[in-house]
């Protein structure tokens, strides 16, 4: 069922339900009311009769005259009787009446009772130490008519009532539905190759402006990572489209004729180093791959920051004996810290950060100061004077094969950081950067800290 027709239905079902019920209330109480006062008119009726019957004697002619058309004035299908209280009383009763009724007049002196249409009242008095009942019934036929034209009038009404609030129901819930229904068509129009539509935003108060708002929102995330992912395709050909076409250029200069051999050790060489680089290229995307999700199982094994740290030193010694990178750990440690993770990956993490501040720093000097933030965690900040990263840049960071404008000349591939924040992640750390163009980065690394055994 459509949202439209769903709402129609129930607005009407709520609609009905409150004038049903509020018509049965009326209903009830002016039933109630309707019996109520023709009680009380049976009461002056047993009144009339009493003064008739106890005192008629005393009674000027005028007097008894006025008496008598009152009394004459009966009810409809009015029934009485005055009967003196005996043993057999109940024998002599010329009408038949409800025995908890007669139980509740010798009782009380009053009471009233009702049998389907008719109403009766009936009412003790003592006249020369005797008992006396007064017992009236009749039928209110002009309340019972006005009863039955209520209720054809409250069916008539409320089913009026109904079909106006269907009707209201409908045009309002349309009303209601129709900027989605626009907005609808307005996403439906909305491709992959044309992510730059987005939503209308008519009120940003309310419930439509805020789904419009946050519709809008994952259009930009998802054109981000369409985005992200043709830059990364365009990137990742062209990076590995450069060491295969210099191979094939390479391996196409050999083979045009004879060369001397120190031409072809030059070749091979030349066709090994971009080989290499080819290789190393691959291997970066195989692991950016592998770790792209949290839920990847590695080993894990508790290890000391310090090992970690100086184990990245000794990777970057051996590939860039230039650098002069200084490891720093603070003073107050008398004991190594323990990182509870996979001892690979995080060297290989804290190699890319190390190699990157000493590559962009032209292999100047940076600092790496490994300390205890508290007792639940460590913190690595690696620091350098290097030539900076743009804010531009600095929000793209994590894409993987994007490379500054400024750094487009310095050997790279652009997935060393990507790589860096995903084992970070993974070792439930967190990575922050800060830096300003030809001034400097700062690094700041924290790692959970392992329990001691």
């Amino acid at each position: 069922m459509r949202i439209r027709n769903r709402l129609t239905l129930s607005f009407s079902l709520v609609s009905a339900s409150i004038l049903l019920i509020f018509s049965l209330t009326v209903y009830y109480f002016s039933s109630h009311y309707r019996k109520s006062e023709f009680n009380t008119r049976l009461i002056e009726r047993i009144e009339i009769t009493e003064k008739v019957f106890l005192e008629k004697d005393n009674f000027s002619t005028l007097d008894y005259t006025l008496i008598q058309e009152q009394f004459l004035n009966k009810l409809s299908e009015e029934k009485e009787e005055v009967i003196q209280v005996t043993d057999d009383f109940r024998e002599r009763l010329q009408n038949s009446y409800p025995d908890d009724f007669l139980d509740d007049v010798s009782e009380k002196g009053e009471a009233f009772f009702e049998s389907g249409d008719v109403q009766g009242a009936g009412r003790m008095f003592h006249i020369d130490n005797n008992d006396y009942l007064v017992l009236i019934t009749a039928v209110d036929i002009v309340g019972i008519r006005m009863m039955e034209h209520l209720i054809t009038v409250i069916v008539i009404v409320l089913t009026i009532c109904i079909i106006i609030m269907t009707l209201i129901g409908y045009f309002i819930s349309g009303s209601l539905i129709n900027p989605i229904t626009m907005k609808i068509r307005s996403a439906n129009s909305i491709s992959g190759s044309n992510l730059q539509g987005r939503l209308a935003v008519i009120d940003p108060d309310n419930e439509m402006g805020e789904l419009a708002i946050a519709f809008n929102k994952m259009l930009d995330r998802v054109e981000y990572a369409f985005d992200t992912q043709r830059l990364f395709i365009d990137n990742a050909s062209h990076e590995i489209r450069n060491p295969l076409t210099a191979i094939m250029g390479e391996t196409e200069y050999a083979l045009e004729k004879i060369r001397s051999t120190e031409e072809y050790i030059a070749s091979l060489k030349s066709i090994d180093h971009e080989a290499e680089r080819l290789n190393r290229l691959v291997n970066d995307l195989l692991q950016l791959a592998g770790i792209s999700h949290k839920e990847i199982s590695f080993t894990r094994e508790v290890t000391s920051l310090n090992d970690i740290l100086q184990g990245a030193k000794k990777k970057l010694d051996m590939q860039s004996p230039e650098n002069k990178v200084q490891l720093n750990f603070a003073k107050n440690l008398t004991e190594h810290i323990l990182i509870e993770g996979n001892r690979h990956l995080l060297i290989t993490a804290f190699f890319n950060l190390i190699d990157n501040a000493s590559k962009f720093s032209s292999y100047d000097y940076v600092t790496v100061d490994a300390s205890l933030t508290d007792q639940k965690s460590a913190t690595v900040l690696i620091t350098d004077t290097g030539i900076g990263i743009s804010p531009y840049d600095l929000k793209r960071i994590t894409v993987p094969f994007h490379r500054a404008a400024n750094v487009r000349q310095i050997k790279g591939t652009g997935i060393g950081f990507p790589l860096t924040q995903k084992i970070i992640e993974l070792h439930n750390g967190s990575l922050k950067i800060e830096s300003e163009l030809n001034v400097g980065t700062k690094v700041i690394v924290s790692l959970p800290i392992a329990e001691r055994p």
